[in-house]
């Protein structure tokens, strides 16, 4: 595991982002603005909500869940929804014999430490984070009694500046603001963001970090620490623009393209010109500890917006050509790391004991035979 830590933020750099292809049918000026993505959503919605009038599935018109980006949810609702996660983080943990998670909020970071290696640039990387996603939003409704839409962040809308994003300014409708200023912030391969330190004010400014980071000796052990961002405006603009999101979604034809542009998967060359991709450029444009950790970044509040936008990416190209989209590709690790077969739709995602148990398959449809029952407007 420990050469994986080491290569997977290389496998996400790629390449700069350069040349973007233009979609076939929309003018340069609505991809770059947003307007094509809004008619593609419009359209993927149709599409999935028409489905349900063969009323083969427990899921229709009146009980499906539309869930909404963090800005067209009401104010009241969106300070609900982050008392509900905070208090997940005061309801037990469900995994023993480890010192460092204390709560439930904490367990699902134990899952994705865990399931990391293989469900990252392999064939499960959009159907377990669509499971992981719900499943917290279940935990939300059935453990904290949280009634409003599941909402996401389209990162696009903040290209011009993440530290004015109503998700992230600071305000009691906000989760929280961006860390204090530090003279130097994210060394390495990217430049650094305009924050760094702890978060100074809003919701979770008062919240513990248990544990991690993934580089540590004994990465589940406790390790209390504040909650660090450093918002980043150039990430967010280069790699997870509403043209980027736009443009992943019309240039790939298949699953297996799909899935590599939205991580900027270099293995295939089309990939490349994406650089860290819409996948990374969410990532990084919050940053910070543990949000730059790709491990433990669910003990983000934010990382569950953030990959609420790669399901919605995932759900438009689905219900743009559902009938062809019901696909699996690649193997079952990280790059191919080590070697492994490919994965299949029969393929059992066992996330317990966060959560439940279900054949992939299960998982393509959001308003099918599934477990699930929600659209994105």
């Amino acid at each position: 595991m420990g050469f994986l830590k080491k290569l997977l933020p290389f496998a996400l750099a790629g390449a700069s982002l350069q040349g973007l292809a233009v979609g076939a049918d929309f003018p340069q000026e609505d991809i770059n603005s947003g307007k094509a993505l809004q008619q593609l959503g419009q359209t993927a919605l149709d599409n999935a909500l028409a489905r349900l009038e063969s009323g083969s599935s427990t899921c229709t018109k009146e009980n499906v869940r539309r869930r909404k980006e963090w800005r067209n949810i009401p104010g009241e609702e969106r300070k609900a929804y982050v008392k509900a996660v905070e208090c997940l983080m005061e309801l037990p943990k469900v995994y023993e014999n480890v010192t460092g998670p204390k709560s439930m909020f904490d367990s699902f970071g134990v899952l994705h430490y865990k399931m990391t290696p293989y469900v990252h640039n392999s064939a499960y990387f959009l159907l377990f984070h669509r499971l992981y996603v719900w499943t917290f939003e279940e935990k939300l409704r059935t453990m904290c009694g949280y009634t409003g839409a599941f909402p996401y962040w389209e990162w696009g809308l903040d290209a011009g500046g993440v530290e004015e994003s109503p998700l992230f300014d600071g305000s009691e409708t906000s989760l929280g603001s961006n860390g204090a200023k530090l003279n130097k912030t994210n060394p390495g391969f990217f430049p650094g963001g305009s924050g760094g330190g702890c978060v100074t004010h809003g919701p979770f400014v008062n919240y513990t970090v248990n544990f991690g980071p993934n580089t540590a000796k004994d990465p589940l052990a406790y390790n209390p620490r504040c909650l660090k961002r450093d918002l980043n405006t150039q990430i967010c603009a280069q790699w997870a623009s509403l043209q980027n999101t736009t443009e992943t979604i019309l240039e790939s034809p298949d699953i297996a393209l799909f899935q590599a542009n939205l991580q900027g998967d270099f293995r295939w060359p089309e990939a490349r010109k994406w650089g860290f991709a819409v996948h990374g450029g969410g990532h990084f444009a919050i940053a910070g500890d543990p949000g730059g950790d790709f491990y433990f970044s669910p003990l983000e509040p934010g990382f569950y917006q953030h990959h609420g936008q790669i399901d919605r990416m995932y759900f438009i190209w689905q219900n743009l050509d559902w009938e062809n989209r019901q696909t699996m590709a690649g193997t079952i690790t990280m790059m191919n790391m080590p070697e492994s077969r490919n994965g299949t739709l029969d393929d059992v995602l066992d996330i317990s004991p966060v959560g439940g148990s279900f054949k992939y398959r299960e998982l393509l449809d959001t308003v099918g035979a599934s477990p699930f029952c929600f659209v994105y407007e």
